[in-house]
C-alpha cells in the first residue's frame, strides 16, 4: 500500500458521523440492554470493564454466542453475588444472582488476552504495543432468553485519552456509541494509526516479521483483486485488515472474516524463526487467501449455507479458492498446493471413518468441512471446466449461487446442486450427495470418486 492517508478528526464530529452512518435511532433498538465496555488506566495497569444495564430487571442474562464456557473464568464479576455459569441443557453461558435477586446492572473485569475459541472469533487479539482488537459479538447478551426480536445491540466504548478507537474506517477519540447486529465486528483500541488507502483500511502490527508485513501489504491486494475479478467486486465500504501479534509462549494462529473485515492473529514468541521456512510462507499466503475468499462469498455465512452441517460449502470453497489464487499468482507454489490437496484428501477420508460431514460439527470435527469441502469443490471445478472446454469454472457456479441467493433462493446444498444440473454431470452430483450423506461408507466412496475427477 502506498501514500497512506491518516485521518484524525475531533471526537464529537466523528461520533456524530458514526451515529448517522452506522447506527439506528435508540427508539428502534430491539435490545433493552445497554452495553458499555471501557478500557481504564489504573495504578496497577490497564483494566477492561464491561457493564450491562437493563431497562427492566431480569432473572438472568444469556449470551448469543456460546462456543465454550470460558467466560466463567475470564470474566470476573465486580459484585460477589453475580456469577457466570454454564447451562449444560441449553449449552449456553448465563449470568445470574447467587441469591436469586433480579438483575438490573452487572459489571465484569475482562481478561484482554487471546483465547482460541473453536469455530468462533477470539474475544481479544492483542497487538505488540499494548493495543487490542476485540470482537463485539462476544458481548451480545439477552434478558432471560434470546428471541427472534433480539437483532440489535447498542454498545458504548470508552478509552483512555491517549488512545483511540478504529471502528470500520473511522478513527475516534474518547468514546463512541453504535448499534451492532448479526455476528458483530472487530474494533481496535490503542495508539497505532490505521493506514487508509482508496482500497482498504489496514492495522498491521509493526512487530510482525518484515516478510509477513510485506505479504500483507503487497500480496493481499493482489489476492483480493483476483477474487474481485473472479467473483464480484466488494460493496462500496472499504474492507478492513487487522493483523495482530502477541509475542508470548504459544503456537496459535487464527484468522477470520466478518462483513468487510479480515483479521489474523499470531500467538507465538518465535515467529521470525518460522518465516525462514518456505512452507511457512506458503501456509501464510494460503491463510490470507482463505480469509480473503470469504469476503467474496454471497453476503455472509448465512448467505451460503442453511446450517452448520453444510459448512463444507463456505469453508471448503474458501480453501479451494485459496488454492486457485495461489496457483494463478505464484507459480512456484504449485508443489505446495498439490501437497495441500493430497493431505486434504487423506485427512478427509480418514476423518470420515470417525464422523460423517452431517455430524462433524456435533463431534467437534469441524476440520472435515475444510478438507472434504476442498475436495468437493476441486471436483466441481474440474468437471465444469471439462464440460465447457475451459470456458466456465467453479467461479461461474459461485456467481450463479450469488445471483440465486440474491433473488430469494434458499442458501445451501439444494440450491447449489441445482446449479450443477445444466452441466449434465450426474456422476458428479451423485458423488457429492454420497460424500455429504450420513452413511460413512457412501461418504468415503463419494470423496474417493470426487478426488479422481481431474481435468487435464
Amino acid at each position: 500500500m502506498t501514500n497512506p492517508v491518516r485521518i484524525l478528526v475531533t471526537p464529537l464530529l466523528t461520533l456524530f458521523t458514526l451515529l448517522l452512518i452506522s447506527c439506528t435511532t435508540s427508539a428502534s433498538l430491539a435490545s433493552p440492554i445497554a452495553t458499555v465496555i471501557e478500557k481504564v488506566q489504573t495504578e496497577n495497569g490497564t483494566t477492561w470493564v464491561l457493564s450491562y444495564t437493563l431497562d427492566k430487571p431480569a432473572e438472568r442474562l444469556v449470551f448469543v454466542r456460546n462456543p465454550d464456557s470460558s467466560r466463567a473464568t475470564r470474566w470476573q464479576p465486580e459484585d460477589s453475588d453475580i456469577e457466570i455459569a454454564y447451562n449444560i441443557t441449553e449449552q449456553q453461558e448465563i449470568v445470574r444472582s447467587r441469591t436469586g435477586k433480579p438483575i438490573s446492572k452487572v459489571s465484569f473485569i475482562l481478561t484482554p488476552t487471546y483465547k482460541h475459541l473453536g469455530k468462533d472469533y477470539a474475544p481479544f487479539s492483542p497487538f505488540s504495543d499494548s493495543g487490542n482488537a476485540f470482537h463485539s459479538g462476544r458481548l451480545f447478551v439477552c434478558a432471560n432468553f434470546c428471541t427472534d426480536e433480539d437483532k440489535e445491540w447498542p454498545i458504548t466504548l470508552k478509552v483512555p485519552n491517549d488512545e483511540h478507537i478504529v471502528l470500520n474506517e473511522k478513527v475516534v477519540k474518547d468514546s463512541v456509541t453504535w448499534v451492532d447486529k448479526n455476528n458483530g465486528r472487530q474494533v481496535y483500541v490503542g495508539k497505532q494509526q490505521p493506514v487508509i488507502t482508496n482500497s482498504a483500511v489496514a492495522l498491521i502490527d509493526p512487530a510482525l516479521p518484515k516478510s509477513i508485513q510485506a505479504s500483507l501489504k503487497y500480496d493481499m491486494p493482489k489476492i483480493m483483486a483476483y477474487f474481485s475479478r473472479s467473483l464480484h467486486p466488494l460493496a462500496a465500504e472499504k474492507p478492513m485488515l487487522l493483523a495482530s501479534y502477541a509475542m508470548v509462549d504459544g503456537h496459535s494462529s487464527q484468522g477470520g472474516t466478518l462483513p468487510n473485515q479480515i483479521f489474523m492473529h499470531w500467538n507465538k514468541n518465535n515467529l521470525d524463526k518460522h518465516t525462514e521456512n518456505s512452507d511457512f510462507a506458503n501456509k501464510t499466503l494460503w491463510f490470507f487467501a482463505h480469509e480473503a475468499a470469504h469476503l467474496y462469498q454471497p453476503g455472509s455465512t448465512d448467505g451460503v449455507s442453511e446450517n452448520r452441517e453444510q459448512s463444507w460449502l463456505h469453508e471448503g470453497s474458501a480453501d479451494y479458492f485459496a488454492a486457485t489464487a495461489m496457483n494463478y499468482l505464484y507459480k512456484d507454489a504449485n508443489s505446495y498446493i498439490q501437497r495441500r490437496i493430497r493431505h486434504a484428501f487423506e485427512n478427509c477420508t480418514q476423518g470420515l471413518t470417525q464422523s460423517t460431514l452431517a455430524n462433524a460439527y456435533k463431534k467437534g470435527r469441524f476440520n472435515l468441512y475444510y478438507s472434504c469441502g476442498m475436495i468437493i469443490h476441486r471436483a466441481i471445478d474440474n468437471v465444469v471446466q471439462q464440460k465447457t472446454s475451459g470456458k466456465e469454472s467453479l467461479f461461474t457456479v459461485w456467481k450463479q449461487l450469488q445471483k440465486a441467493v440474491s433473488r430469494g433462493m434458499p442458501p445451501g446444498t439444494a440450491t447449489f446442486l441445482a446449479l450443477l444440473e445444466p452441466y449434465n454431470a450426474p456422476e458428479l452430483i451423485n458423488a457429492i450427495k454420497n460424500a455429504t450423506s450420513d452413511d460413512d461408507k457412501k461418504a468415503i466412496q463419494g470423496i474417493q470418486a470426487l478426488y479422481k475427477m481431474h481435468w487435464q
